[in-house]
């Protein structure tokens, strides 16, 4: 079976939320946690962080020195581009696996079942968040590619949103792609589980505190239905608002 390569794409320079990914909740980043929670996959082989070639984000870079974790540097904007060039870097991985470095509750047995998922089909792409069918939380996404794949798309790609958009290009062009998603039993998408806005990241500090930091998503949820004003204080925000931003603007 082909290695697995996670590459984590983190920046500092979020507009909603800046510096998000080293901010602190019990003295650790949310980056950490994060990667933490990935390196308990049973599927994936290396996980390195592919941050911007921005002046900011020389403190993801040290960070990433700092708890011994691989750390690329590339585009701003044209996240693929800065995948790509980040896979070049290690090319006995035919095999890649695309999280957002907002997802500090990323559950790792829904990514090894989407890896598992990937193998099975033979997919050039697999995902569980298919737009309208994945019952996911937002944060709890997955999205896993063939190196070929990858590189088509760094190829072909034109339009702003599929620069910026790893694999978006793949999703617009259907035909091209062999490609497979799976979804969850139960509608679970308008839980936020990510931290994209001020708000966001006081419901994860809360579950954190309150549930711990080594637990299922499912778990999370659960503490959430309990605690109905703390699942209001993000139900305002809406999914891919960011894509949806990049899609106006082509």
């Amino acid at each position: 079976m082909n290695k697995v390569l996670c590459i984590v794409q983190a920046r500092m320079g979020s507009t909603r939320l800046p510096g998000k990914i080293l901010k602190k909740i019990n003295d650790v980043t949310l980056l950490e946690y994060e990667i933490k929670r990935l390196r308990k996959s049973k599927l994936i082989d290396k996980i390195v962080v592919a941050t911007t070639s921005n002046t900011e984000d020389d403190s993801t870079e040290n960070f990433c020195k700092e708890i011994g974790v691989d750390c690329f540097r590339g585009n701003d904007m044209n996240v693929l581009d800065r995948y790509f060039k980040c896979s070049q870097k290690y090319p006995e991985y035919n095999t890649i696996l695309r999280i957002t470095g907002d997802c500090p509750l990323v559950d790792e047995e829904v990514v090894d079942e989407v890896i598992e998922f990937f193998n099975g089909g033979k997919y050039d792409y697999a995902s569980n968040i298919e737009f309208g069918k994945h019952g996911y939380p937002d944060g709890i996404n997955a999205e896993i590619l063939t190196r070929k794949a990858l590189e088509k798309s760094w190829k072909d790609a034109k339009l702003s949103s599929e620069r910026e958009h790893v694999t978006f290009y793949i999703r617009n062009n259907p035909s091209l792609f062999k490609s497979g998603h799976i979804s969850s039993k139960e509608d679970l998408s308008y839980y936020r589980l990510t931290v994209d806005n001020p708000e966001d990241f006081e419901v994860i500090k809360f579950l954190m505190e309150t549930v711990g930091t080594d637990a299922g998503y499912k778990t999370y949820v659960e503490a959430l239905d309990k605690n109905p004003a703390i699942i209001n204080k993000n139900a305002h925000l809406k999914r891919y608002e960011g894509l949806k931003k990049s899609i106006k603007n082509d």
